[in-house]
C-alpha cells in the first residue's frame, strides 16, 4: 500500500519516539508523514518542526483531532496510510486504545 506514514500521537511525553521512528519509516518508504494528534500541546509543534528539519525532504502535514474518539480519528486517518505508528502502551487505557486502532486500520501498525 503507499500513502505517507501514520505518526498518531496519543501523548505529548510519547512524541518524540512517535515521530523519531514516523519520520525514519516514511524517508526509508520514499513518502510524507502524517501527524495526527489527539491531544493539544504547547510543544507539539516544535517538536515535528525539529523532526521535519532532520528529515528535509520528507513532507509533513500536522493535525489536532482532540474532539474525537481517540481510536476512531486514528483508525481514520490510518485508512490512506502505508504504516502507523503509535507509541508503546503504559497503562491500561492506551493498551486498549493501541489495540482498538490495530484491529481496525487498513495499514500495518507498529509501536515506537
Amino acid at each position: 500500500m503507499t500513502g505517507p506514514v501514520l505518526a498518531g500521537i496519543l501523548a505529548v511525553r510519547t512524541a518524540e519516539d512517535v515521530l523519531r521512528l514516523a519520520f525514519d519509516e516514511a524517508q526509508g518508504r520514499g513518502v510524507a508523514v502524517r501527524v495526527v494528534a489527539t491531544v493539544d500541546g504547547a510543544e507539539l509543534p516544535d517538536l515535528v518542526e525539529r523532526w521535519s528539519g532532520k528529515y528535509p525532504e520528507v513532507p509533513v502535514t500536522v493535525s489536532v483531532r482532540n474532539a474525537i474518539d481517540p481510536a476512531i480519528t486514528l483508525t481514520a486517518a490510518g485508512r490512506s496510510c502505508c504504516l502507523a505508528v503509535l507509541a508503546r502502551p503504559t497503562n491500561a487505557y492506551a493498551t486498549a486504545l493501541v489495540g482498538a486502532v490495530a484491529r481496525r486500520s487498513g495499514c500495518p501498525v507498529v509501536l515506537a
